[in-house]
């Protein structure tokens, strides 16, 4: 008998179809293995029931560590004819109900370290080194099924010795067998160092000279899996002043990166689940607790509490980083625009500074900034959604009516793809107020869709009538006369962490700056009732009224003045108060984020964002000290009314009270208030399931104290951990709240 076994889920790439290999061998089967569109079929000849079942007991048992199987089928076919042995045979082409799962890229593995550092190893010190099991992946593909002919290392021919690695069927447990991104230094992408005097280096040469640049206090670029990025030393005030010059980005914290876990313990805190993930095949930069013993950190990390730490995604930043130790790792383009990840583009930008860039020949096919996450609870959060995440695929419990696209919002923009049980968030692109990103979000959609075939039936997007995603998405549904549908913001928010965890009910708490509401109004503070596909409000902040504009987000102090003047508080501010009485130019909002500046402001702690949040955080990190050094947290009203939490605040201020106690106490209200208005809601419902979402639960204070406290008044709390909690989650919320109608 022979039978015919499809296997689904992430299962190409990450070495499976040798893994099939080296199981039937051991077991003595004849038949094949291939790759067909997103999955694999496997063929097993002249084989009985039991040593079958045998074999799928042990597919499942010994899978490869990056692989994810979602289902195994197998079924008895007609017997047929063939020669003995086990074979992988080429790959075919088929469509499918589902999404097919691409491999994400894969940090480089410990194995691969080994090798390039081993002196007798002729992949020695080779910096674009990978294996089966690492690499590359969704960065370089062009088009399924996943075959070294359709990516970008197609126009890299193997040489003998590569070739002989790859079909060396007498040594299948080799780590590259059929592995498609094979090479090495002879014929491989190589190393190139263009100097800013336009002299270019290759090899060793390239990696010795671009060594030099950063020890001798020079900024580098550096193209990684996913793009270009920039770099220098930590403890050069001087370049890395200079990097934040070239960036445009005066006091964001920038990201490093360690040669090793121990290096990292230098400066910072690691519990178990964060040296996991740090290590995990993402490779993504890990939020981590500072334990900085002296200043030298200090224009690196800004007034944060916290340090962004990752390991070495790839060959060339392991070797840079065992050679120079910790560096500055950040995205190589101005802040706000787009990553830049082609050649020819960021040779013509020609950035001002830089003394060196250190890249290769091969194509990137798709942009991916490093991912963004922290430990949570104990599970991984994922902050910012890209290398190394992208693209898995969310499995549902609903299946989508209509293949879709979800189009997201504007701020930390992306989209979403949902077929079948599947939805696939896009990487993260930026805000879409910049042209450039506008750009980089519909050509990176267009080549979503060829490479999965997709042809969607429906629209999903933002209220927002002013939004630019709502624009795009309509010039999108018009063009294609396919229908479009608008979600509100934050019910899309809840909605992110209910398809994660596969509810259709619970309490929602959405948090964030700004949303557009169902009465017109900016909302941000909210709690709702949701179930199946339609959202509720049952309670929010008390609207308070700011000045509009651009400047609400960013200008604190002046948010500050607006709402003194409103609670009674004299304000020396005529024009503040013209426009307050008189409600010009102003807007009435609910936002949470706004009411964290202005708490800031009052405390003075800090009444400008130069950066997103930077008044919030500010304000987190005065809890967090109150917190370290056991201060008392300051009672202030368990209130929804800002106008009622300010006066308090202000007056004991005013009193002398410590204002690391002080904020504290707004976050212990702020958590307290959010408590009380989900169990008025489970009194109603009798509903236990609370969703966690939006950009301010960021904060971790506020995190903890949600999470904690609702859990201890019997509540199931759920979060977003695989789906950003900001504003890139809410294209899978928009998707699913459609699954759900």
């Amino acid at each position: 008998m022979d039978y015919e076994i499809t296997v689904t889920g992430l299962v190409q790439g990450v070495g499976f179809r040798p893994y099939v290999y080296r199981l039937a061998k051991s077991l003595g089967i004849s038949g094949d293995v291939r790759n067909s569109g997103g999955i694999v079929r496997i063929r097993l000849s002249e084989c009985d029931e039991e040593l079958a079942n045998r074999f799928v007991a042990e597919l499942k048992d010994r899978k490869p560590k990056e692989a994810c199987i979602d289902s195994i089928e197998m079924k008895p076919v007609e017997q047929r004819t063939g020669a003995a042995g086990f074979f992988i045979v080429p790959s075919d082409e088929i469509k499918a109900d589902e999404l097919p799962d691409i491999p994400a890229d894969i940090g480089v593995c410990t194995r691969c370290i080994s090798e390039m550092k081993d002196l007798s190893n002729r992949r020695y010190a080779y910096p674009y080194i990978s294996c089966a099991s690492c690499g590359p992946r969704y960065s370089i593909i062009h088009r399924l099924p996943y075959d070294r002919e359709n990516t970008s290392m197609s126009s890299y021919l193997k040489c003998d010795d590569c070739d002989s690695d790859y079909n060396d069927e007498n040594n299948p447990y080799a780590r590259r067998h059929f592995a498609q991104t094979i090479s090495c230094n002879e014929c491989g992408p190589q190393a190139i160092l263009r100097t800013e005097k336009g002299e270019e280096l290759s090899g060793g040469f390239a990696i010795s000279r671009a060594c030099e640049i950063l020890r001798y206090g020079g900024i580098l670029a550096i193209k990684g899996i996913g793009g270009y990025q920039f770099a220098c030393l930590p403890d050069d005030t001087y370049a890395v002043l200079k990097l934040r010059d070239i960036k445009g980005r005066k006091k964001k914290p920038f990201a490093m990166l360690f040669p090793n876990i121990a290096s990292i313990k230098e400066v910072a805190l690691v519990s178990r689940e964060e040296e996991e993930l740090l290590r995990s095949g993402e490779r993504p930069i890990v939020l981590l607790e500072a334990n900085l013993k002296d200043k030298s950190l200090k224009f690196v990390c800004g007034d944060s509490t916290n340090i962004g730490a990752m390991l070495p995604q790839s060959g060339i930043h392991e070797i840079l980083s065992s050679v120079l130790g910790p560096m500055v790792l950040t995205s190589g383009n101005i802040s706000g625009e787009p990553l830049s990840y082609k050649d020819e583009d960021f040779f013509r930008h020609e950035f001002e500074g830089i003394e060196g860039v250190l890249y290769y020949k091969r194509d990137i096919l798709v942009p991916e900034d490093d991912s963004v996450t922290r430990i949570l609870g104990g599970k991984t959060q994922v902050i910012r959604y890209a290398r190394g995440y992208v693209p898995k695929k969310l499995s549902l419990e609903r299946i989508f009516k209509k293949p879709l696209i979800a189009f997201g919002g504007d701020l930390k923009a992306s989209f979403a793809i949902g077929k079948g049980r599947g939805v696939i968030l896009s990487q993260y692109i930026g805000d879409l107020e910049s042209y450039a990103c506008q750009e980089y979000f519909k050509s990176s959609l267009k080549r979503e869709m060829e490479l999965y075939g997709f042809r969607p039936e429906a629209i999903a997007c933002d209220k927002h009538p002013g939004y630019t995603s709502v624009r795009l998405a309509k010039e999108f549904a018009d063009k294609r006369h396919i229908p479009i549908i608008g979600v509100y913001h934050h019910h899309a928010h809840v909605a992110s962490v209910m398809a994660e965890h596969g509810l259709t009910h619970a309490i929602g708490v959405a948090m964030d700056g700004t949303g557009y509401g169902k009465d017109g109004r900016i909302w941000g503070g909210e709690i709702f009732y949701v179930t199946g596909g339609t959202a509720d409000r049952r309670s929010h902040i008390e609207y308070f009224r700011l000045i509009g504009g651009d400047e609400a987000a960013k200008d604190a102090g002046k948010d500050l003045k607006c709402l003194m003047h409103a609670s009674g508080f004299s304000i020396e501010d005529e024009l503040i108060k013209t426009a307050i009485d008189e409600h010009i130019n102003t807007i009435e909002t609910s936002s949470a984020g706004r009411l964290f500046d202005i708490i800031s402001a009052a405390l003075g702690i800090r009444d400008y964002n130069t950066y997103e949040a930077e008044c919030a955080i500010a304000l987190e990190n005065a809890a967090k000290s109150a917190l370290k050094n056991s201060l008392t947290t300051y009672a202030l009203p368990i209130t929804g009314d800002p106008h009622e939490l300010i006066y308090y605040l202000i007056k004991a201020k005013h009193k002398g009270i410590d204002v690391r106690e002080l904020a504290l106490g707004f976050h212990r209200s702020l958590a307290s208030w959010i408590i009380r208005e989900c169990e008025a809601v489970r009194d109603d419902k009798a509903d236990n399931n609370v969703c966690l979402s939006g950009g301010c639960f960021a904060n971790q204070v506020l995190s903890d104290m949600c999470r904690i406290g609702l859990a201890t008044k019997g509540f199931h709390v759920y979060f977003n951990e695989k789906i950003p909690m900001n504003d890139q989650g809410i294209a899978v919320g928009q998707a699913y709240i459609l699954a759900l109608q």
